[in-house]
């Protein structure tokens, strides 16, 4: 598929001029993403997806251009090129004068880009991730947390540090210094009685689509999750643990900070929920959902 994305209803090139110097998602951060993986050329939980976009420009009183991003998606999705990768959705306020306070009839930008390929390797998942604590801890009462809001220097900067470390992620730790979550994934831990657990959204997290569809196949297994408040020493008693998030799916995480969990390789849960989520994926994909 050529280097291309759809931008306010039409195509341009990797290296065309397409966005104003006025664009309030280049000045501010002012606008929303959203990551949506395809698999046999369907977006998977797009539903979910646009919910949580829509929701998002509720909070930062954005209009919703469900039209336009409608018709971006099937004008992406209609070449059949994208059969295996992802969507990338992005909404602006749009283009206006200076100055914090826009316009009232200030346009949204939307922004629909596709990437081709599997975002991770087979290595990757054999091998597992490893994190290491994020220097700054997440404000969970701030009200982007929630949010998958352009303003993503925090995780920006806690990725860089990660990455310093030799770790594949960083894990942010709440004002409490409970953890919350990684700078691109959510957090589970699993202990021993087949029970797994993962930081609340009071913990100052965002509520991952992934999230919330591996918690409900984990207790279709028989698993016994809690969303409840985690911390770091947690880590120390946990049998395995993995991330989750739409490119991801389930990873293994193997390490914190230099101490191995439990054996220092994947566990058996982790593997278990990504063939479960895979096969919910591909029943979904079939039905046409």
């Amino acid at each position: 598929m050529p280097a291309c994305a759809w931008v306010n209803g039409s195509f341009v090139s990797g290296d065309e001029p397409c966005l104003g110097f006025r664009e309030r998602g280049f000045l501010y951060g002012d606008g929303l993403f959203e990551t949506v993986r395809v698999y046999q050329g369907k977006p998977f939980a797009l539903k979910q997806h646009l919910a949580r976009l829509r929701e998002g420009c509720q909070v930062l009183k954005i209009p919703y251009p469900r039209e336009e991003i409608e018709k971006g998606l099937q004008e992406v999705l209609g070449s059949g090129e994208l059969q295996e990768g992802t969507l990338r959705i992005t909404v602006t306020r749009g283009e206006a004068g200076r100055g914090l306070l826009p316009s009232s009839d200030t346009k949204p930008t939307v922004v629909i880009s596709a990437h081709v390929g599997e975002p991770y390797s087979a290595e990757a998942y054999e091998r597992g991730f490893r994190a290491v604590t994020v220097s700054f801890p997440r404000n969970q009462f701030s009200p982007l947390v929630s949010l998958k809001s352009l303003n993503f220097l925090e995780n920006v900067l806690g990725r860089l540090e990660a990455a310093g470390c030799g770790a594949d992620e960083g894990i942010f730790l709440n004002l409490k210094g409970e953890v919350a979550e990684g700078t691109i994934s959510n957090l589970f831990l699993v202990f021993p009685g087949d029970l797994i657990v993962t930081p609340h959204l009071e913990s100052g997290i965002l509520p991952g689509i992934t999230r919330e569809i591996v918690i409900r196949l984990a207790r279709e297994r028989g698993f016994t999750v809690e969303e409840k408040a985690v911390f770091p020493e947690d880590f120390r008693r946990a049998q395995e643990a993995f991330l989750t998030n739409s490119l991801l799916e389930v990873m293994p995480l193997v390490a914190v900070d230099g101490r191995e969990i439990d054996s220092g390789k994947p566990g058996c849960v982790a593997p278990l929920l990504r063939k479960a989520y895979q096969g919910y994926v591909f029943q979904s994909v079939a039905a046409g959902e």
